[in-house]
Parts: C-alpha cells; structure tokens; sequence
C-alpha cells in the first residue's frame, strides 16, 4: 500500500512537473529582441508563434502596410491636387529597409523583472533622418532651379521629391547617440504560456519613430 500510494505522489509530481514545463513563456528578454527582430529587420520571424501565438510573417506584413499608408497619407497631404506615388513607396519603403537593416543596431536589457508584466528597455541607434531631410531639400531645390516645370506640375514635384529621397536614403547611417523604448508584456489572458503587448500602439510609434526616423526627434 504505502509503494503504492509513494507511486501516486510520484506520478503526481510529474504530472505537475509537466504541466508547469508547458505553459512556461519565453524569457522577456529573448521576447523583446524576437519582437524587434522580426518587425524591423524581418528575423526570427518563426519564433514570434512561441511569443504571442501568431503567425511571425503577419508582424512585418503588417508594420509594411501601415507605414506606407502613414507616409503616403502624411506626404500627399502638402500637395493640393491627387497624386499617385504608390510605386515610388514601394521603392522607397525597400531602400530604407534595406539601409535600416544595413546600419541599424539596438542593445537590450530587462528593467522590470516582474514575472508577469515586464518591462524591456532597447537602446536603438536608428538611421539618421534628419541628414537626409537636408540633403532632399538641397538637391530638390537644384532640380526646381533647372526646371522650374516641376514647381508647376504635383505630380512631377511629388515624384521627384520621391526620386530624390529614395536615392538619399541610401547613403544614410545611423546616429550617433541611441534612443531608449521601452516594451511592455503581460501574460496572455487566454493562454499563459505566450505573452500579449501591452503597450502594442505606443511601442510600435516609437520603434517606427527609433529606427526609421532617427535624429528626427
């Protein structure tokens, strides 16, 4: 009787064991860098499943759509009549990525270690922005001067205000000084073994703002 009742304590504590082995989440830290990994420079895309339950291609997928629809909305705006720039988006959107993942680069440290709702701090040296708003000023104005049609024409002006800035982002590196975000988790409410953002709009305004638009701030 008592080997039988040790067995059951046993089995019991094992089965415990097991559960507890299963519903462990990812570390905060590795979570964080997946987090950034996967939407800013389109790594570790297959470990965002083991972090928030989704599928880790949807992230960039959706970060690209947004952010070509924030730029187009925001840089059609100074114009007075419709202009199509929809491929000069695309290619502009691919040059800064490719340049962003060139040049980029992020620390990263836990600064709250709670079990349940940490806090992960990333220290970003994005790419240096406020260069290129200079150089686009410059050489749109040279082109202006030696064709004024341009100045006359939406459209000319908006696409080879595209032109320009696409090919300056290319020679762009990143800033000096690093910029600090901070990524808040939460232990998913439906399954507590992944984990939800908690600060998902805000996070991701201020990595867009880190990596893409650096020394803009």
């Amino acid at each position: 009787m008592k080997k039988g009742l040790f067995g059951m304590v046993m089995l019991l504590s094992l089965m415990l064991v097991l559960s507890a082995c299963g519903t462990s989440r990812v570390e905060p830290k590795e979570a964080g860098e997946i987090t950034v990994n996967s939407i800013v420079y389109n790594k570790d895309t297959d470990k965002v499943k083991d972090v928030y339950g989704e599928d880790g291609a949807d992230f960039e997928k959706e970060f690209e759509k947004s952010f070509k629809e924030s730029f187009i909305s925001t840089f059609t705006a100074s114009f007075s009549s419709d202009v199509n720039i929809d491929k000069e988006v695309d290619t502009f959107y691919n040059a800064l990525r490719k340049q962003v993942n060139e040049k980029t680069s992020y620390t990263t440290k836990v600064t709250n270690d709670d079990k349940e709702s940490p806090e992960i701090q990333f220290a970003v040296k994005g790419l240096n922005m406020k260069g290129i708003q200079t150089e686009l000023t410059e050489e749109l104005t040279k082109a202006v001067t030696a064709d004024p049609s341009i100045a006359m024409d939406d459209e000319k002006m908006a696409k080879k205000t595209m032109e320009i800035y696409t090919k300056a982002v290319q020679n762009a590196d990143a800033v000096s000084e690093s910029k600090n975000i901070t990524l808040k988790l939460t232990v998913n409410s439906k399954d507590d073994s992944l984990w939800k953002m908690e600060n998902d709009m805000a996070f991701m305004q201020e990595l867009t703002s880190a990596f893409f638009l650096g020394g803009m701030q």
